[in-house]
């Protein structure tokens, strides 16, 4: 079984027998109900249907309901989505111990701002290092936990694999421009955490089982995963990070520049320089989060607002929903066939020359901004076919790790996702004070190698915003593999009927990774087994696709998750599902 397949199977066997935490009666909690909070976070899934509305505000959030509900107190203290929403992605950098989101990671927003109408981008992605010339020769890194294939690695220097990280700037540019709290206030839960130790949930004791191998190879990286010097962190045990909670203490007080000018910045590029990398200090200093002009698309009467046109996975998502919704698909069938045949257009064509050739001899296209326009996807939806014809380059594979939508009191909205764009606790073994690096310059080979030494790598996460009539109606916040199929699928569901819970537990849309040597048209779409009626599969397989119902373990591990939350009426909803590791809070 690979590390990917044994991480899922014990993810899923975990989150039926891990039991709730005991409260400690000496300690005050930094939310209400902290050992119930807990509970549930044992659980790793949620474990009943439950609907979420408030009439203030409401937090969703992935893989944490720690995380969800520090945000939903920010709320109640008066603060603003954006200050939720930094407080949460706090939290679950905390709760997750830093094994694939990171406080060195990445973060993108959106953000709607309620007393000006107007939607925000705010792209805190990769930064590159001006002494790195030669990114076609960074060494690659083990990603057989997300792919779940075995790894052919180009060996090298562990330090070339690292970048300048952005999600701790992103989070203090998020609060200058629309917080309302205290800073530091933001900061008080995830101190309390690594202060007072984490539960070794389910998931966590799977990640110190299977992910721990090359944090082994060096003394930090064992201090790491072994903090008691003997075994590994037990299930029911608490884990502590006390050089994490010194770097949140000090951010607190002094504001981001600690992790760009301050201590923690100088040991992180002593570290990747010792191990072969071309950090420097000036380049931590350079850095600086961009504030952009959403990329939007009209899709049912809506207008779907995304990241800036320098980000592929909104062109990507945006484009399919502008083609979907100029395809005249009729019945369960058709519509499952045109989804199918928008995605691979929007995700996989745009790599090979056929498209190309299409967009040229038509006049209309060969931009992402140009694919938004209704007279684009009025003509490339009849012409679907003709765009997958031949082979194309396969798009990079997204493997992102947590999401926050919230929705405050004055009806602000921010989406937003945060990543380290790496597996488990990455394959360097380096950790600095307390921070396990992560490794996304070997993910992002193939876009360094166009880049001028020094430049922004050109991010992939792609929170939305839905608008109708000028006001935000939903927002989703999608992470995993299937990032844009699942925020296409759940954007398509505006103004059909069925409650929130009933939409995201229903059959997600699947990213075939593994065919991406065969024509476009010829790829298999993947499905959950069992979700659809076998007269409808047969239906599109007699459209021309071929169809593969895979297993659930397999369909866990394509899927995209997403925190989501729909708006309207002075009405604010979320859901959870079991299965789905989605949390939901309110006010």
């Amino acid at each position: 079984m690979t590390h990917a397949k044994r991480l899922v199977a014990l993810t899923v066997a975990l989150a039926l027998v891990t039991p709730g935490f005991a409260a400690d009666p000496h300690q005050s909690a930094p939310v209400p109900d902290r050992a119930a909070i807990e509970a549930r976070e044992a659980a790793i899934f949620p474990t009943a249907v439950r609907e979420v509305r408030s009439e203030r505000g409401i937090v969703a959030g992935t893989a944490s309901p720690i995380a969800v509900e520090a945000g939903a107190q920010v709320l109640r203290e008066g603060g603003t989505a954006a200050d939720a929403a930094a407080t949460t992605a706090l939290v679950q950098v905390t709760t997750m111990l830093g094994a694939n989101v990171s406080p060195a990671g990445v973060l993108q927003l959106v953000y709607y701002e309620a007393r000006t109408g107007k939607v925000h981008v705010l792209d805190a992605g990769w930064g590159t290092w001006r002494g790195e010339t030669s990114p076609a020769t960074i060494p690659d890194t083990d990603l057989s936990l997300v792919t779940g294939r075995a790894a052919t690695l180009k060996p090298g220097p562990a330090g070339r694999k690292m970048l300048v990280p952005g999600f701790m700037a992103g989070i203090e540019a998020m609060h200058t421009r629309f917080g309302r709290l205290p800073f530091r206030r933001l900061f008080d839960p995830a101190i309390w955490y690594a202060d007072h130790g984490v539960p070794v949930t389910g998931l966590l004791a799977a990640y110190f089982s299977i992910g721990t191998a090359k944090l082994m190879e060096t003394p930090e990286g064992r201090r790491f995963a072994k903090p008691g010097g003997a075994d590994f962190p037990k299930l029911g045990e608490r884990y502590l990070q006390p050089e994490l909670a010194n770097l949140y203490k000090a951010v607190a007080a002094h504001g981001a520049r600690e992790m760009y000018r301050g201590r923690w910045a100088r040991h992180y590029v002593d570290a990747v320089r010792s191990a072969g990398g071309a950090a420097a200090m000036a380049d931590m200093r350079a850095y600086a989060p961009r504030w952009g002009k959403p990329l939007e698309t009209a899709f049912d009467g809506a207008t779907v607002m995304g990241p800036d046109a320098r980000n592929t996975s909104s062109c990507a998502a945006l484009e399919a929903l502008n083609l979907i919704g100029h395809a005249k698909a009729v019945g369960e069938a058709e519509a499952f066939r045109a989804t199918a045949l928008a995605l691979r257009v929007a995700i996989f064509s745009h790599w090979g020359p056929a498209a190309a050739a299409f967009e040229k001899a038509a006049g209309i296209g060969g931009s992402c901004t140009a694919r938004m326009s209704p007279a684009y996807g009025s003509i490339a939806s009849g012409a679907m076919e003709t765009m997958l014809g031949g082979t194309a380059d396969p798009a990079p594979e997204g493997h992102h790790s947590a999401s926050v939508v919230v929705v405050d009191r004055w009806g602000n909205v921010a989406a937003l996702v945060h990543s380290s764009n790496t597996a488990v606790w990455g394959d360097s073994g380096m950790v600095v004070d307390g921070v396990p690096l992560p490794v996304p310059a070997s993910n992002y080979r193939h876009l360094l190698v166009g880049l001028t030494p020094g430049a922004r790598v050109p991010s992939d996460m792609a929170p939305v915003i839905v608008l109708q009539g000028g006001k935000p109606v939903l927002a989703v916040a999608t992470i995993g593999s299937s990032v844009v199929p699942e925020t296409v699928r759940l954007v398509a569901t505006l103004g059909r009927p069925g409650s929130l819970a009933a939409i995201l537990g229903a059959p997600p849309l699947l990213l075939n990774y593994e065919e991406q040597s065969l024509p476009l048209m010829g790829r298999e779409e993947f499905v959950p087994a069992g979700r659809y009626s076998p007269a409808m599969l047969n239906a599109v397989r007699a459209g021309g696709l071929r169809v593969r119902e895979v297993d659930a373990q397999r369909a866990l591990y394509v899927r995209g998750t997403a925190a989501v939350a729909r708006i309207g009426g002075g009405d604010r909803r979320s859901a959870e599902v079991p299965g789905v590791l989605t949390f939901a809070a309110a006010e």
